[in-house]
């Protein structure tokens, strides 16, 4: 039993810690809100680039992609989106908290604490095997969270309850040239109609987001490689006649040091961007979209892969089981807040949601990883 708990708490106290340093940073000043938005930025446009394409680079060969646990984990995915479809009709009325809900279902942190929870539990395989399926994953989470978005949007509501979105820039701007020509002309400004139009989707504008994706495009950098691997001849001892880690160790260590930096920055920058804000207009959606996220998703994937294993569709190992545990078991992704915001959806109650899955998904993770470990499937 004490070996079971040193288990589960040695896999989740360090993603605790560096969280917990990225709090104390913000809350004592150290670093402000702008310094954490830009070292945002750079970790997720230059380090996890390098993460995606060191992750693919270190494995043997193609051949070893798990395309069976792929089509399984997309499988699940499409489950909980349709599941969230049907749940965020149940706890809420208000239609742009619906995709919000619909994201807390199958979108998780699976890129900032996933992956290491998987690398924590099995090793460097389990975190091969995360950037593997990280491909299929990000392209599923982008493309659904954008049209659920998009189906779902409503500004109208933003302006209505925060103030804010499109409508309020609209608002503000035409009260300045109202407010202009009413002094010119000593009158009183008019009236005013808001415009209320639904956002139309627009794939070429999700294709775009996913192909600028530092993620994605460190995976395609990955894939690539491991594909020249397969048709660049080799000497006589066996080795490629070129490789970057032997040809150009310069290039190849930079990216090295960047990799090791995105997980440890990335979980740092989540804790300084945490915030506790007033909950009491959604505190109904709240408590369903953590459950769903925290509970609902992980007891679902779980159960179907039972499903899937006693079928004879899948065989799996306490790597796959690590992996599961990242895709299904981790928090809100927090991209899911910025993008909710931004496409008419509710971004406070996104916020709030990714806010207390991370710290709820701390204990949650613990328990799960416990039970898997006390079972024997890790």
């Amino acid at each position: 039993m004490l070996s079971v708990i040193q288990y589960s708490f040695n896999a989740v106290m360090p993603i605790i810690l560096l969280i917990l340093m990225g709090v104390l940073a913000r809350r004592t000043g150290y670093l402000d809100a702008a310094t954490f938005q830009k070292m945002n930025k750079f970790n997720f446009r230059f380090n996890f680039f390098a993460l995606m394409f060191v992750n693919l680079y270190t494995v043997e060969s193609i051949r070893q992609m798990p395309v069976r646990m792929g089509i399984f984990m997309l499988t699940v995915l499409s489950v909980l989106l349709v599941l969230g479809i049907f749940l965020s009709g149940v706890f809420t009325k208000e239609r742009f908290r619906r995709g919000v809900l619909v994201q807390a279902v199958f979108r998780s942190n699976y890129a900032i604490v996933g992956i290491p929870v998987a690398a924590a539990l099995v090793g460097d395989e389990g975190g091969q095997m995360a950037s593997f399926l990280q491909f299929p994953i990000v392209m599923f989470f982008n493309f659904m969270s954008v049209l659920v978005l998009s189906i779902y949007s409503d500004y109208e509501a933003q302006y209505r309850l925060y103030g804010e979105g499109p409508l309020a820039e609209e608002v503000s701007s035409r009260d300045a040239g109202e407010a202009s020509s009413a002094d010119a002309a000593n009158v009183e400004p008019a009236g005013r109609k808001v415009h209320t139009e639904k956002s139309k989707i627009d794939f070429m504008k999700i294709l775009k987001g996913i192909l600028l994706n530092p993620l994605i495009q460190g995976l395609v950098a990955g894939f690539i490689v491991l594909i020249l691997r397969e048709v660049i001849p080799k000497g006589a001892d066996g080795e490629l006649v070129f490789s970057i880690e032997r040809d150009i160790p310069w290039l190849y260590s930079s990216l090295q040091s960047l990799s090791r930096l995105a997980t440890p920055l990335a979980l740092v920058v989540l804790g300084g961007q945490l915030e506790m804000k007033e909950i009491s207009g959604y505190k109904k959606e709240l408590i369903a979209g953590v459950f769903m996220r925290l509970v609902g998703a992980p007891a679902i994937g779980f159960a179907l892969l039972y499903a899937a294993v006693r079928m004879g569709l899948l065989v799996v190992g306490p790597v796959e089981i690590a992996v599961m545990v990242a895709i299904f078991g981790s928090p809100m992704a927090v991209a899911s807040t910025v993008m909710s915001q931004e496409m008419g959806g509710d971004g406070h109650l996104a916020g709030q949601i990714v806010v207390w899955t991370s710290v709820l998904g701390m204990v949650s993770l613990f328990l799960l990883i416990f039970t898997l470990r006390m079972s024997g499937f890790l």
